[in-house]
This record gives C-alpha cells, structure tokens and sequence, in this order.
C-alpha cells in the first residue's frame, strides 16, 4: 500500500468523523440547503445536528421569515402537499411552535420519517422540521 494512499484514507476517516451541531440560524440553513442564506430570508431561529456517519444523517429545525416567491418556489421544487398529520419530536426545540393556523406541508412520500413544512396563515412566518436518519 501507497503512502499516499495511507495519507489519504486518513485524511477522509478524520474529516468523516466528526458530528455537526449548531443552533446559529445562517450556519443551520447552509449546511441544511448547501448555500447561504438568501438576503430575502429572514433566519429567526435554527438547530441543526448532523451525525459523523458519511450518509448524512441529519435533524434540523429553522423558524424563518421567506418572501411569498421564496415559499411558492420551495413548496413546487420539493413537490410538497397539505398534510395534517404530525407529532412534534420530543426533541424539539423551546422555540419551535408553529401556531394553530399554520399550513403543514409533507413530501406525500411512502417512506415518511416525519419531516414537515409549516407557514402561518396569519404572519407568514414558517418553520421547518427536517429529518434524515
């Protein structure tokens, strides 16, 4: 075996290795979407936990303030449907409550881990619950 390969091998068990939480709302959202934040989205609140697996398993909460165009476009690109059923996590977050008269969205997919969109009727206001295991 090469030293190179060696060197390398290591390289890629270390960097895999190492677990993600964060609770800063634009650090949530990029390692959530891949991008930064839009200068339109308002991040409010977040809490974001990856594990060290190399599958990307992750858990995600985001409260957040999107302009009208922002949430059209996400409903359609993620193909989302009007879903009235959901168990908030016991895991939740304090903040994570999405009102009464909220809009709960799911991905309508036969493999359902629970991940759930929300907007408030009244305020706009959205929230997010996002789960990969």
């Amino acid at each position: 075996m090469s030293r190179l390969t060696i060197i390398l091998g290591t390289l890629i068990f270390l960097t895999s290795c190492s677990e993600i939480n964060t609770t800063d709302p634009e650090q949530v959202y990029k390692y959530w979407s891949g991008l930064s934040a839009p200068a339109d989205l308002e991040l409010i609140e977040g809490q974001y936990w990856q594990s060290a697996h190399w599958t990307k398993e992750y858990i995600m909460f985001l409260k957040f303030n999107p302009t009208k165009e922002w949430w059209v476009s996400f409903l359609d690109q993620n193909q989302l449907v009007i879903d009235n059923q959901w168990v908030k996590p016991s895991n939740a977050p304090e903040w994570f409550t999405p009102p009464d008269e909220s809009v709960m969205y799911s991905s309508g997919d036969s493999f359902d881990q629970g991940s759930r969109y929300f907007r408030d009727t009244l305020t706009n206001q959205c929230y997010i619950y996002e789960i990969q295991l």
